[in-house]
Formats: C-alpha cells, sequence, structure tokens
C-alpha cells in the first residue's frame, strides 16, 4: 500500500520526536508521518539511567505529550529499508510518498564481541531499561563494562538501590574523553566513597554463565556478577541511508541547515555529522540538547526556512549528588582554570586554548555562569585566566 505526506519522520527519539513538534506548532494541521523501528510512541531517553532505572518514575510519566490527532500518525515497530525518488519502502511492503523527510534514526549501543557476549545487558530504549529494571529487583552485584555517561549514571542508580557496583574500563581513567586525569579522579572518587569500585586499564575477554554471569579480564582475572550491561559507547545507524545512497563518514553527512546529500533529505540527532561551529571540525554529538535542538532546526528548515546550525556543544548529567554540565571542546587545551572548590562540590574547570575559553566541566554550578560561559566560547572574547578563576568577578 501506498500513502503520501508532506513531512516523513524516521525514528521517535528525542530528535525524531521534537522535529514533530515543532511541526505541530508551526502548523496543529500539519500534515506528517513518523515511523519507528521502536515498539513505543515517543519517549524520553535520559530518565532510563536514572530515576526510571531506580523505580521513583512510572513508565507513563516518561512519554512525551502528543496531540490525539497524531497519535494514529506514527506507525511503530517498522523499519524504513530505503529511500528512493522522494518514496520510503518499509519492512511491511507499504510505501510512503513525502515531500520533506527527516533521518533521526539515532544509534545503538556497541556489541562486545566476545565469547558469551549474548549473556549481559545493554541499555537503549524504554523496553531495555524494563528488563534491566527487573534484573535488579533480584541482584546483589552488578558489572559495569564501561565508564562512559550510561555507565556512569546506570552505576550511580544500581548502587542507590543497594547494589555493590564494579565498572570495568579500558581507558586509563574514566571519561576520558570528555574530562582531564585531575577532574576524572574527582568523579572516581566520588563515586568509591559510595562503594563503587573500578578496574581501570582493563577490559573483558569473555562471559560464562552459571547462574551468576562470569567474566574474563584482559588481566586474567575473573569477576562475578548476578547483572552484567556493557556500556562502550554507540554506533550511529547509518544503514538505512548508505542502501539510499546518502554520504555518510561517522553518520549522516549533513550541511548547515541540516541537508544530507539526497535532495529533501534531512538527518538530526545521533545520527547526523555536521561541521561544529566552534571548531569547525566535523562530528556527531551524542547528547539530548543537540538531539531537540537538531530536530527542531531540521524541522523548520523542511518548512522553507534557511537557518543555519549554530549550536554550542553541551552536555549535562544529574549523578548521586552531582549536577554536571559541559560544553564546547575538553580535551587538546593549553592551559586551565579552576573556578569554585572541587572539595565544596561546586566548581568549574574552564579550558583555554590559544588565548580563548574553548570549554568547561561544571558541577553544581549556577546557571548565569554557564550561560556567561556559553556566549564567551561562542563570540570568542578574550578573558583573562585571573578573571575566570575569581569568584568575587561575575562573568559576563
Amino acid at each position: 500500500m501506498r500513502t503520501s505526506t508532506r513531512y516523513l519522520i524516521i525514528g521517535s527519539g528525542v530528535s525524531g520526536y521534537h522535529a514533530l513538534d515543532e511541526l505541530i506548532n508551526a502548523d496543529p494541521k500539519v500534515d506528517m508521518i513518523m515511523v519507528t523501528n521502536d515498539s513505543s510512541l515517543p519517549y524520553d531517553r535520559p530518565p532510563l539511567s536514572k530515576e526510571y532505572m531506580r523505580g521513583e518514575v512510572d513508565r507513563e510519566s516518561i512519554f512525551f505529550k502528543l496531540p490525539e490527532t497524531h497519535r494514529d500518525r506514527i506507525r511503530t515497530g517498522i523499519t524504513v529499508e530505503r529511500i528512493k525518488a522522494n518514496v520510503a519502502q518499509l519492512s511491511n511492503g507499504d510505501e510512503i510518498e513525502f515531500e520533506k523527510v527527516l533521518i533521526a534514526t539515532g544509534g545503538r549501543p556497541r556489541k562486545l564481541n566476545v565469547p558469551g557476549g549474548d549473556r549481559v545487558k545493554y541499555l537503549r530504549t524504554l523496553d531495555d531499561a524494563d528488563r534491566i529494571r527487573e534484573k535488579a529487583k533480584t541482584s546483589r552485584s552488578a558489572l559495569i563494562v564501561g565508564a562512559g555517561f550510561i555507565g556512569m549514571e546506570v552505576g550511580a542508580s544500581l548502587t542507590k538501590l543497594g547494589i555493590q557496583v564494579q565498572m570495568v574500563e579500558v581507558k586509563p581513567y574514566i571519561w576520558s574523553t570528555f574530562v582531564d586525569e585531575r577532574v576524572s579522579r574527582f568523579f572516581q572518587e566520588y563515586f568509591e566513597k559510595r562503594g563503587v569500585k573500578f578496574l581501570l586499564n582493563e577490559s573483558v575477554n569473555a562471559f560464562e554463565e552459571r547462574g551468576r554471569v562470569k567474566a574474563t579480564l584482559s588481566s586474567g582475572g575473573e569477576i562475578e556478577a548476578d547483572l552484567v550491561l556493557v556500556a562502550t559507547g554507540i554506533q550511529p545507524n547509518v544503514e538505512l541511508a548508505e542502501r539510499s545512497g546518502i554520504s555518510v563518514n561517522n553518520g549522516i553527512l549533513v550541511d548547515k541547515h541540516l541537508r544530507a546529500s539526497l535532495d529533501n533529505v534531512y538527518a538530526s540527532g545521533d545520527v547526523a555529522n555536521i561541521e561544529d561551529p566552534v571548531s569547525g571540525k566535523r562530528r556527531r554529538i551524542e547528547h539530548w540538547n543537540n538531539a531537540e535542538y537538531t530536530g527542531r532546526l531540521a524541522a523548520r528548515n523542511m518548512m522553507g526556512k534557511e537557518e543555519e546550525y549554530d549550536f554550542l556543544s553541551t552536555v549535562w548529567s544529574d549523578i548521586f549528588d552531582l549536577h554536571i554540565e559541559s560544553a564546547g571542546e575538553t580535551t587538546g587545551y593549553d592551559e586551565y582554570v579552576v573556578r569554585g572548590k572541587m572539595e565544596d562540590l561546586s566548581f568549574n574547570v574552564i579550558y583555554i586554548k590559544e588565548g580563548l575559553v574553548n570549554g568547561y566541566v561544571a558541577v553544581n554550578r549556577p546557571g548565569e555562569e554557564l550561560e556567561a560561559l556559553n556566549s564567551i566560547i561562542k563570540e570568542r572574547r578574550e578573558v583573562s585566566p585571573e578573571r575566570l578563576g575569581n569568584e568575587d568577578i561575575e562573568l559576563t
């Protein structure tokens, strides 16, 4: 069966949903269809590793609000196989003819390809979170492979549930692609004080299940745990783009308007690879703020706008009692300045390169300070290290 629509959105994650929301805000009667391989209607992902994982919020609370008029325009459990000549071919044999299409297919967890790898869990979808929550009810110990954002967030949540958590990280210190070694030590010690154990410079060679799951480590050691989660990052879902002849390279390559190489095709969120307006380098950004921003920007441009991507890469997370925010580039710096005090659990590490603020990692800092720093980074304004590090001087 073939149907037609003005706007087609592929993917129901954060980016796809906010594109839909932008279209509806502009025209409550907008002609659109959303197709997703997820079994559920659009929902928010951050709670999956935090509040929802801990049972502090119920399932219904994490679903995005949708007008009743558009619920029947979302087709769940279906994959788009190919895009050709403004027609999307679906896995169920149907076809959708469109004027503009947004690919917001996100990514999927990187699998750990070792013997017994099918005995572990991954977290990406609501169904994944439900399976982990259920297993956690009968678990006393957990092993998490990967100390990135998802691994650290789930580690904190399971610890709060009274589960003994061990984390294996292949790098010499945690969050090595995100923070410098000094800041990494702060987070590691903060977790260790709450009972989390880290095994650094370590990886898993195999898993074996005998009631519990046994992990054999690269060092020759062994760890047994009731629950094992692998959180070693995501890989972008570019297969649709590849089958459709769309240019890809670590994601779907898009221009400043989020247009892909095929006419009338846009991409947003985790799957989009775009030039960073600050660094000038192409990159994918796997965080909520960027997913929302690019989803809305793509929707506006699909409706005829010509707005350019002008987003400062930002990251946030809530772990135990720490509210963490970061922006810009936090590696490859010449020097850094610390505003506040780590021992007070309120500080901001500001990274400087070639005399300009390049990025920061902030813990429990006021929003006004972060907004000022965001402006300083985007406008490439020079601010002396002395001023940056002096809390008595307000940043503007």
